[in-house]
């Protein structure tokens, strides 16, 4: 039985659960469902690439207050949404998620999915509320790693499956494409360095100021590196973690070894891996951690936290280990990325591990729940409290 499929994301940016639904969505097409990617639209320039599947961008203003923006785009979803016929509402974020809670208490929708990436720790209680609402509302929960599965069950009582995550490997391969060439032009890196890659913008639960300090350890002692910190497209504030990132810079003296771009074009992704001597990515929390597993589909090695979830999916001598809290050992293991051997030892090993992480094989896990939303009778209108509780 073919379904028809709506998968929500929170924006048309490359951050990991678009990332997600955008090749989740592309998978369940190419399985013969009908997937439709769905997002509010703030710029107007629609998704960060052009998916495999349909799309519908939702046109929301732009607005600096967090909290208003998410009330906002909740709102447009909500509205954009409540006369659509899918067989199946999937959303992958609070934002789209309290949208669909809404429409399940007006009696539009009888339940919806939601997949949990991670869980944020908000001090503004509006925002606490959103994400605790979108996560109880949903009638099917899953999450990309045992750590969140167990989290869910331990502090929710919710059960949520592991779908895991995916790596396309035509995007990700050792293979140098024409764009890499031009790469170190085209964002003022320098040529002749050896390139440390972190991605994920300037955030404090991506730890860009441990591996800055890290980066300066090792700068101290060999002047052939460069520092280049990719992405950060984010709804979030991270002004006063970016002020500070940038005041232990300027005091380093350093500032002309370190770029830091925002966000690039996706087709950079792959060359910014393929050109990197090692993917640095010392996270606090993540709820799998895909840029580990797309660098390593490129052939280059990866500096991971030696805990959970990346201890789930990498094994002992596939990745190079760090303790994230602890900024010699992140440096120590930049020292170990650049020893001789170590880049071709990768790029044997980086794309056999890859190989184990199938979008095909996301999609598959998702669909026992998708056909139990879509035999669920049509529901009267609930109460609000049944929602919240």
């Amino acid at each position: 039985m073919t379904l028809s499929i709506g998968i929500l994301t929170h924006s048309t940016n490359p951050r990991g659960g678009v990332v997600h639904g955008m090749a989740l969505a592309e998978a369940l097409c190419d399985a013969g469902h009908e997937a439709t990617l769905i997002a509010p639209d703030a710029g107007g320039a629609g998704f960060f690439r052009t998916p495999r599947c349909a799309v519908r961008c939702i046109p929301v203003p732009e607005m600096r207050d967090l909290s208003a923006r998410v009330e906002c785009h909740v709102a447009a979803m909500r509205e954009a949404l409540r006369d659509a016929r899918y067989d199946v509402l999937h959303a992958q974020d609070p934002i789209s998620a309290n949208a669909l809670a809404d429409l399940v208490v007006e009696g539009r929708i009888s339940g919806f999915a939601r997949t949990v990436h991670h869980l944020d720790r908000f001090a503004d209680p509006g925002l606490a509320f959103r994400q605790a609402r979108g996560l109880r509302a949903a009638a099917e929960l899953f999450t990309v790693s045992a750590l969140w599965e167990r989290t869910l069950l331990a502090e929710w009582g919710r059960v949520a499956p592991v779908v895991g995550n995916g790596v396309d490997p035509l995007r990700f391969s050792p293979e140098e494409k024409e764009q890499d060439r031009a790469l170190w032009a085209r964002h003022g890196v320098p040529p002749d360095r050896h390139l440390i890659l972190s991605v994920g913008g300037i955030e404090r639960r991506k730890n860009t100021l441990a591996l800055l300090e890290a980066f300066l350890r090792l700068r101290a002692v060999r002047a052939d590196v460069h520092l280049a910190v990719v992405g950060g497209a984010s709804l979030l504030d991270h002004s006063d973690y970016r002020a500070a990132f940038a005041a232990l810079l300027s005091a380093s003296g350093h500032a002309d070894s370190v770029t830091v771009t925002g966000p690039v074009a996706d087709a950079d992704m792959g060359a910014f891996y393929r050109q990197a001597a090692v993917l640095a990515y010392p996270s606090h929390c993540e709820g799998f951690g895909l840029c580990p597993v797309e660098a390593l589909a490129c052939g280059t090695p990866v500096i991971v936290p030696d805990a959970a979830p990346f201890t789930e999916h990498l094994r002992g001598d596939e990745a190079l280990w760090c303790v994230p809290e602890r900024p010699d050992t992140l440096a120590s293991a930049l020292h170990d990325a650049l020893r001789p051997g170590c880049r071709a030892r990768f790029g044997a090993v980086g794309p056999a591990v890859a190989r184990r992480f199938r979008w095909h094989d996301v999609a598959v896990r998702h669909i026992p729940a998708y056909r139990r939303l879509a035999a669920l009778p049509r529901a009267g209108v609930l109460q609000e409290s049944s929602i919240n509780a």
